[in-house]
């Protein structure tokens, strides 16, 4: 399935590039485009935009279109159409990252933008060069959609400085790894993610048993964590109710 199949998200994307011939605002961003890539089923829809959240809030309510804007100020506004849910970020510079979370501005750039993120497969941006025509393009500073199809996990920057800019990027790095990867796991950064699980322990109970959710949605998650019992035993000391997690999935 391709993008332009779900009347949704092309309703979403002609609105946020009112002038799409001359100039793209607005791009499809994250899982959408690697499951595009990977020719996969469609799920989350991501998209990042040049417009500030107060212009995405106005645009959604000249159209009467529902939205939720309680994460506005980290430039996140929510548009709901017939139930689905795209998340419509602007683009930013993370100034300042303590661990977790970091002082943002926004920008038009979207080089600057992509560079603050952690891997250069979550770093492809997708749009519509003509919609006349249906011609697409990617904008892919970091050849994440090569890395993507070769199955390379690369962080952007240097992996122990992103992770410790944010020690979630420790979890979604292990989840992208069992998804996607082709390769042996680095052993570096293995160790400097076991060596940091004190301060991965130290996220919020909230956050973890989202990204663990999200690990062991993954198709044969038992057969590889029976493999990489190091893994297994990770995500037992970070999340103590791992094991029962686990337990249920079939």
């Amino acid at each position: 399935m391709n993008l332009n199949e779900i009347p949704e998200a092309l309703e979403i994307f002609k609105l946020l590039n009112p002038d799409s011939e001359k100039v793209i605002n607005t791009r499809f961003v994250g899982g959408c485009v690697r499951d595009v890539i990977l020719k996969q089923d469609i799920n989350d829809i991501d998209l990042a935009t040049t417009f500030l959240p107060s212009e995405v809030v106005k645009i959604l309510t000249n159209k009467n279109i529902e939205f939720i804007d309680a994460a506005a100020h980290f430039g996140v506004v929510t548009a709901i159409i017939n139930n689905l849910k795209f998340e419509i970020t602007t683009l930013r510079q993370d100034l300042l990252p303590d661990g977790r979370y970091a002082k943002i501005i926004f920008t038009d750039n979207w080089e600057v933008d992509a560079r603050r993120r952690d891997f250069t497969i979550n770093a492809i941006y997708y749009s519509w060069k003509s919609l006349i025509k249906n011609e697409i393009s990617f904008f892919d500073p970091f050849n994440g959609r090569e890395d993507l199809i070769n199955g390379k996990i690369k962080f952007i920057s240097d992996p122990e400085i992103s992770i410790k800019e944010d020690y979630v990027r420790a979890l979604r790095y292990l989840r992208f790894f069992f998804m996607y990867s082709k390769y042996d796991h680095d052993p570096q950064i293995l160790n400097f993610i076991f060596n940091n699980r004190e301060y991965i322990k130290k996220l919020s109970n909230n956050r973890l048993e989202k990204e663990l959710r999200k690990i062991i949605s993954i198709i044969n998650i038992k057969i590889i964590l029976n493999q990489n019992k190091d893994i297994e035993n990770f995500f037992n000391y970070i999340y103590p109710s791992f094991d029962k997690m686990i337990a249920n999935v079939n």
